[in-house]
């Protein structure tokens, strides 16, 4: 593992799925609440309007079901899809692609099976859900990335002081 970019087709460890569940949780939150938000001065009167943390509370636990009971389970897939795609075009595709390919097939799988458990099988006629689980994906995504290469680069500076 000395290239960063193989750093991508190992699987990932569960602590780290989790923490970057929990992660995308909070900043998918965080961009849903913020895009609703109407500030104090653009209020209407005699319209009630839900506070900002009570909105981000409840956009954080809606968010943290669909990755626990969706994302998690289905990353297990993707990333098993990934590895298998990369061992077997060794050279001639990008690791990082192989990894796109599965977390593409982690969204549209798991905005599938949203759409059919919630919409009652209107899974078409829903496609924002479909959009906002495909990025809730590539976040997760890119959290995972993050925190693999960050725990990669501690321990080889560890090593390095030590060593």
């Amino acid at each position: 593992m000395s290239n960063p970019k193989w750093l991508a087709l190992h699987s990932v460890s569960f602590p780290v799925r989790i923490f970057s569940a929990l992660l995308t949780c909070i900043s998918m939150s965080l961009i849903t609440v913020l895009n609703k938000y109407v500030p104090v001065s653009e209020r209407m009167d005699n319209t009630y309007y839900t506070p900002f943390w009570s909105s981000l509370v409840i956009t954080v636990l809606i968010y943290l079901a669909i990755v626990i009971f969706l994302m998690l389970p289905l990353s297990l897939f993707a990333d098993a899809v990934s590895i298998s795609v990369a061992q077997r075009t060794r050279g001639r595709i990008h690791p990082v692609v192989s990894v796109v390919i599965g977390y593409v097939l982690l969204a549209g799988l798991s905005g599938v099976l949203f759409s059919l458990f919630v919409f009652r099988g209107n899974t078409f006629l829903y496609m924002d859900a479909i959009r906002q689980i495909c990025i809730m994906t590539l976040i997760f995504l890119i959290w995972q990335y993050i925190l693999r290469a960050g725990s990669y680069w501690l321990q080889h500076n560890k090593q390095a002081k030590t060593g």
